[in-house]
């Protein structure tokens, strides 16, 4: 039994695995991480391994003494990865995009596809049917993108996010609401358009905590995991363990 966590910038991420079958995961803001894993490893009393893709870095050690006996992998470019990078440098290549593209290999074997990650940062990458990483983007996340209009304004408000399916706004509310939709959604799909130029017979995967809400707009051929990052890290770490 495989105990996988994504530590993230605002949130940490627990998944049980039995094999390849998720068998329990809970999101909780990261101040509540600890209770949280006790509660698991109560659960769960014969996980023997975990893998931690930490983007963070403000629980790494005390994350590292509560696991205990537990045998711990941090994700990274140094651990056997199924795939190869033309990243410059490698060691540059976040633990999330590592995993993302580890599932890649693993949901979509010899297939070209492009990943689009949906969390505090938009990242986006493209690996080839040769398990090759060509590279990526990043960009600003939904959540980052409101509070940037806060901060650097004098007078726009800090909203929740909404996604809006209008193109002209009747208030400063509803401006900013359909000025950041309209603005991922475009991005986005320029970087799907681009990519299917080049690549007719392309893969497009959403991931991430707004994977579901901001793919909408995207029908046809288009996949949304919200576990995707997580079967790439228990993939990483069963071929770790071999």
């Amino acid at each position: 039994m495989h105990l996988i966590i994504d530590l993230g910038n605002t949130r940490v991420k627990f998944f049980v695995f039995h094999e390849n079958r998720i068998l329990h995961r809970t999101f909780e803001p990261i101040p509540a991480w600890k209770n949280t894993l006790k509660k698991i490893q109560k659960k769960y009393p014969t996980i023997s391994n975990c893998i931690i893709s930490d983007v963070n870095g403000s629980i790494t050690n005390d994350l590292k003494v509560s696991l205990g006996s537990i045998s711990v992998f941090f994700c990274s470019p140094k651990l056997k990865l199924p795939f190869k990078t033309l990243y410059k440098s490698k060691k540059q290549l976040g633990a999330d995009r590592i995993a993302l593209l580890s599932a890649c290999i693993l949901d979509f074997p010899n297939k070209n596809v492009f990943v689009i990650d949906l969390g505090t940062c938009i990242t986006y990458d493209f690996i080839d049917k040769k398990s090759l990483h060509h590279g990526g983007a990043i960009s600003p996340g939904l959540k980052m993108r409101y509070k940037a209009l806060n901060f650097f304004t004098g007078g726009l408000p800090l909203l929740n996010p909404e996604i809006s399916d209008k193109f002209l706004g009747d208030s400063t509310e509803s401006s900013i609401h359909t000025g950041i939709t309209n603005g991922i959604i475009t991005e986005i799909n320029e970087h799907i358009c681009y990519h299917k130029k080049n690549c007719k017979d392309l893969i497009v995967i959403f991931s991430g905590g707004d994977a579901q809400r901001l793919s909408k707009p995207f029908k046809n051929k288009i996949f949304a995991d919200t576990n995707f990052l997580a079967k790439g890290l228990n993939f990483i770490l069963v071929n770790n363990l071999s």
